[in-house]
């Protein structure tokens, strides 16, 4: 039926060379982003690149912004993640859904913002000095959609026929690039945000995917967490009974 067991066998290390390679990549990039990004102005080009974004946004850019803005601020943002969470649990049970947890648990990241202090830029595309809650660094709207729709198409891999699964990662990616752009053009944030939000949050998608690969094999068969996980169903497709 296009679905996996639920403990496939394992060829080697759940985290494999080239993951640990990537998330070690990863973490040095936020890092320096990071650094970067607490200079007393905009980075090299940052400025004058942001307003081309803005002053050059395609329509469709511009009507996703319209609709996903909205979806995840500070008071939506929860309500929308407590809906996937609610889905995935429907669809595949609970382990999944503690999984999409976690990942909700890494956009914590946005509160690095708080030591950062790296003003947003004007609605001209210039830069201001930097004032309590106007905080652009990282983009939380480029962590949301890397690290929850991307733990979706993590998780749909495994549950769902080869067909879907490739409809949903592509979503997942065009809903990343969409983002990426808009969270620019619409003077929300410097590339600079844009960047490492995405560097972050890639870093911690992969610890998303270590975990869930390795937890399930930590859980002692007769131990009551694998039962309350939903681990102890025969097909990770399965809803929980």
């Amino acid at each position: 039926m296009g679905r996996k067991e639920s403990q496939p066998k394992q060829s080697g290390s759940i985290l494999s060379r080239s993951s640990l390679t990537m998330f070690l990549v990863l973490v040095g990039l936020s890092i320096a982003c990071t650094v970067l990004a607490r200079g007393n102005g905009p980075a090299a080009g940052e400025a004058s690149i942001t307003r081309w974004m803005s002053s050059n946004s395609p329509f469709f850019i511009d009507f996703f912004a319209s609709i996903s803005d909205p979806l995840l601020t500070d008071l939506a943002a929860p309500i929308v993640f407590t809906f996937l969470v609610l889905t995935v649990w429907y669809l595949w049970g609970r382990y999944p859904a503690v999984i999409l947890g976690l990942a909700g648990a890494f956009t914590g990241l946005t509160r690095i913002g708080d030591l950062v202090h790296r003003p947003r830029p004007t609605s001209n595309g210039e830069w201001i000095e930097y004032s309590f809650g106007n905080g652009g660094y990282p983009s939380g709207h480029v962590i949301f959609s890397v690290l929850i729709f991307g733990t979706i198409w993590i998780l749909s891999a495994e549950r769902t026929s080869i067909l879907a699964s490739k409809v949903i990662s592509f979503g997942f990616l065009a809903i990343v690039v969409l983002t990426c752009w808009s969270r620019v053009s619409e003077l929300e944030h410097w590339p600079l945000d844009v960047v490492g939000g995405l560097f972050m949050s890639s870093a911690a998608l992969i610890l998303v995917n270590f975990v869930n690969k390795a937890l399930p094999n930590l859980i002692s068969e007769n131990s009551s967490l694998k039962q309350l996980l939903g681990l102890d169903k025969g097909v990770l497709g399965n809803k929980d009974a």
